[in-house]
């Protein structure tokens, strides 16, 4: 792929990563439950993803470092959601801060 198809797609990347971790965390906001925050955080990491891609294209990073990074992202994600089916499934939508 060439750099400048490259940098198209990262920049759209970019651009729908702001997207839904924003209406992820306005979701978040609306239902103040933890499986929500969970799932805030989780698509969040799509944003820290095209950032690893930005930051590899200016090579201010090897490709081994990008790649470690990159998975290590996607643990994190993975996580979060297990995460929050975990607790959505356990607490039943409880709002934050009550008991």
């Amino acid at each position: 792929m060439s750099d400048s198809l490259l940098i198209v797609a990262l920049g759209v990347g970019t651009v729908c990563s702001i997207l839904v971790a924003v209406l992820s965390f306005i979701a978040f906001a609306r239902r103040r439950t933890m499986p929500y925050l969970l799932i805030a955080v989780a698509f969040s990491t799509f944003l820290g993803k095209t950032s690893l891609g930005l930051t590899y294209l200016m090579g201010r990073m090897n490709p081994e470092m990008h790649h470690s990074f990159e998975h290590s992202l996607d643990v994190v994600m993975m996580a979060l959601v297990l995460a929050a089916v975990y607790y959505a499934r356990s607490s039943e939508g409880k709002e934050l801060g009550s008991d």
